[in-house]
C-alpha cells in the first residue's frame, strides 16, 4: 500500500513537472500528457483531477488543457518568504542587537508552532542560548504568541482551545480566558512580553512580521535577563522590536496593518 502511494505521488509530481513554463505558460490537454509520460489517460485523468480538487492545476473551460494552478505560487511564494525573510532580516537583527546588547531571534510561523531561523547571541548567551531549529507551540513565549496575536480569530482561537492538552482541566477554563485577554493586549501594543516560559530567568519580547499580503509570516524577538525586568527597560526594548519588525515586514512588502484580519 506505502509503495502504491509513493508512485501515484511520483506520477503526480511528474504532471506538475511537465506543466511547469519555460518562458511562456504552459497548457496541456490530457492525451498529450498521457503520449509525453507514457502513462495511460485514464491514470492521467485521475490525477489531474485530484490536482485540480486541491489547486494545484487548473482547466481552460474552453480547451480543456491543464496548467499550474495557484496552489504551486502559493507555496512557492511561503518558500520565497521565508527564504527572502531571513535575509531582509539580518541587517535590523544587528541594528535591534545594537541598540540592546542582548540574544536577538528570528522566529517564522510553521502551523500551529513557531520555529527559530535565526539569532544573534549576546554576550550573556551562555545563559540565553535556545537554538535555531527549535520548536515550541504558538501559544508558549512571546515570539510564538506575538505571531499568533495577528493570526485570522477563528485561526487563533482554536490553537489556544486545543493548545492547552497538558493543562490540568480544572484550570484550562481560566487559563484560555487569560491567552485570549493577552492576545487583544499585544494586538493593541504591537509587541508581547513572556516571563521564563521558554528560559528561567529570562525575559522574551516579540513583534510580529507581516508579508506582502498582510499574513503574519514571523516575529522579531530579543530575549535578556531578568534581571532587566524594570517596566522602563521592557518597554523600551518593546518600542525597538516593533519598531525594527515592522522595517523588515516594510522590506517584505507589508503595507496597511489594519487591513490584517481581525
Amino acid at each position: 500500500m506505502a509503495t502504491q502511494k509513493i508512485a501515484v505521488i511520483s506520477k503526480a509530481i511528474l504532471i506538475m513537472d511537465i506543466l511547469m513554463p519555460q518562458g511562456n505558460e504552459k497548457e496541456l490537454g490530457v492525451t498529450e500528457i498521457s503520449k509525453k509520460l507514457q502513462m495511460p489517460v485514464q491514470s492521467v485523468y485521475r490525477l489531474l483531477s485530484t490536482l485540480s480538487d486541491h489547486g494545484f492545476v487548473s482547466q481552460d473551460k474552453k480547451t480543456k488543457k491543464y496548467k499550474l494552478g495557484l496552489s504551486v505560487m502559493k507555496y512557492g511564494f511561503m518558500m520565497h518568504d521565508s527564504l527572502y525573510m531571513r535575509s531582509i532580516a539580518r541587517p535590523y537583527m544587528e541594528q535591534l542587537y545594537d541598540k540592546t546588547k542582548v540574544t536577538i531571534y528570528l522566529a517564522k510561523v510553521e502551523n500551529d508552532a513557531g520555529v527559530y531561523v535565526d539569532r544573534i547571541d549576546a554576550l550573556e548567551s551562555l545563559i540565553i542560548s535556545e537554538p535555531i531549529g527549535l520548536t515550541l507551540p504558538l501559544i508558549v513565549g512571546a515570539s510564538n504568541r506575538a505571531m499568533l496575536a495577528f493570526l485570522p480569530q477563528k485561526i487563533r482561537e482554536a490553537i489556544i482551545i486545543n493548545g492547552d492538552r497538558m493543562v490540568d482541566p480544572t484550570l484550562k477554563t481560566q487559563r484560555q480566558r487569560d491567552l485570549l485577554f493577552e492576545i487583544e493586549v499585544i494586538r493593541s501594543k504591537g509587541y508581547a512580553v513572556s516571563y521564563g516560559e521558554v528560559t528561567k530567568g529570562t525575559i522574551g519580547i516579540g513583534a510580529p512580521i507581516f508579508s506582502y499580503d498582510n499574513s503574519v509570516i514571523g516575529s522579531l524577538n530579543c530575549t535578556c535577563s531578568s534581571n532587566l525586568a524594570a517596566t522602563s527597560v521592557v518597554e523600551n526594548y518593546g518600542s525597538y522590536v516593533k519598531k525594527y519588525a515592522e522595517l523588515i515586514s516594510k522590506e517584505l512588502g507589508y503595507r496597511n496593518r489594519h487591513t490584517n484580519v481581525q
